[in-house]
């Protein structure tokens, strides 16, 4: 027989995988849609220390107002992928969200979690800045479509704004467990 601690500490440590998982599934993302660039940080460091190919570096370096052709592309089409990339990432950030909720809701948040959803967060924060770049260089060529890429920064905005409320509850829950295993 199992018992009911057990099966409470096995749930709670899915969700804390969990949210790990999604919010690394939510840099991967960024990176892959090309939202952000990883020539910086960490990635940047390791391309400068251990080297890499041209092509590799070359395609990681595209901002994102370059993949979407904000300078010389369609607006109308400009506008519909910044809409469209930002509605993505306000849905994908919003899971994340209520799995941290669940997480507070069990009130044992661990560290790598919290570190993890941060991580995440900067990477939404970096998204929503290019998203907004892109936004503002092809508003000057014209403003057809404007209006749909504008409400999708709106939203993604106050998604943003409902994850680092749920960031600092986060912390503020690890602090109050004054958890001592810097691992967990």
């Amino acid at each position: 027989m199992v018992s009911k601690q057990a099966i409470v500490e096995t749930e709670i440590t899915q969700n804390q995988s969990e949210v790990r998982q999604k919010s690394e599934a939510f840099e991967t993302l960024a990176q892959n849609e090309g939202w952000v660039s990883e020539t910086g940080g960490m990635a940047g460091l390791a391309h400068m220390l251990f080297g890499s190919d041209g092509k590799q570096q070359a395609s990681s370096a595209q901002t994102y107002a370059e993949k979407v052709a904000a300078s010389s592309g369609d607006p109308a089409e400009v506008y519909s992928a910044v809409a469209d990339d930002a509605t993505r990432a306000a849905a994908t950030l919003g899971e994340l969200d209520r799995l941290a909720d669940t997480l507070l809701d069990n009130g044992n948040v661990a560290r790598i979690d919290l570190i993890s959803f941060e991580s995440a967060l900067v990477t939404a924060q970096k998204s929503y800045r290019n998203f907004a770049e892109a936004t503002g260089l092809v508003e000057t060529r014209g403003k057809d479509g404007l209006p749909a890429a504008e409400d999708a920064l709106r939203k993604f905005a106050r998604t943003i704004d409902g994850a680092r409320a749920s960031a600092d509850l986060m912390a503020g829950a690890y602090a109050d467990n004054g958890e001592a295993d810097p691992l967990s």
